[in-house]
């Protein structure tokens, strides 16, 4: 029990640094991101979680609507994580130790640039 506490609260403080890596980065930088930064699911965070610069310059959002659209992304990646917190919790009466690694994988920061790539080959990334 000790080390299954332990566990989730290691997790909890990657899953943590993860989130606010994404935004701290860019923290000294104007209200505009760069223009080459046009990842859409960010790289340094969970499968699934959206970048907010990279979005905002994709989809091309400026002033008001850019702060919107942060704040949006922000509250959809945090529902991202509960909810695959919240997965891995009830798949642990589910599964075995080795499928519970597998399916923890499937959601591993380092996935995003895949995705990435695919919308980007399917026309669907930053426009050129």
């Amino acid at each position: 029990m000790i080390l299954l506490l332990g566990s989730f609260a290691l997790m909890w403080n990657i899953v943590s640094f993860a989130q606010e890596h994404d935004h701290s980065a860019h923290a000294g930088q104007s209200k505009t991101a760069p223009a080459d930064e046009k990842d859409i699911f960010c790289p340094t965070m969970k499968t699934g979680q959206l970048c907010t610069n990279g979005t905002t310059n994709v989809l091309g959002l400026t002033g008001a609507k850019q702060e919107k659209w942060r704040e949006l992304t922000r509250k959809y990646n945090k529902a991202v994580d509960a909810a695959t917190l919240e997965l891995f919790k009830d798949a642990e009466g589910v599964l075995a130790p080795a499928q519970l690694a597998q399916l923890k994988a499937w959601f591993a920061v380092g996935l995003n640039p895949e995705i990435n790539q695919i919308l980007n080959a399917k026309g669907l990334g930053p426009k050129k």
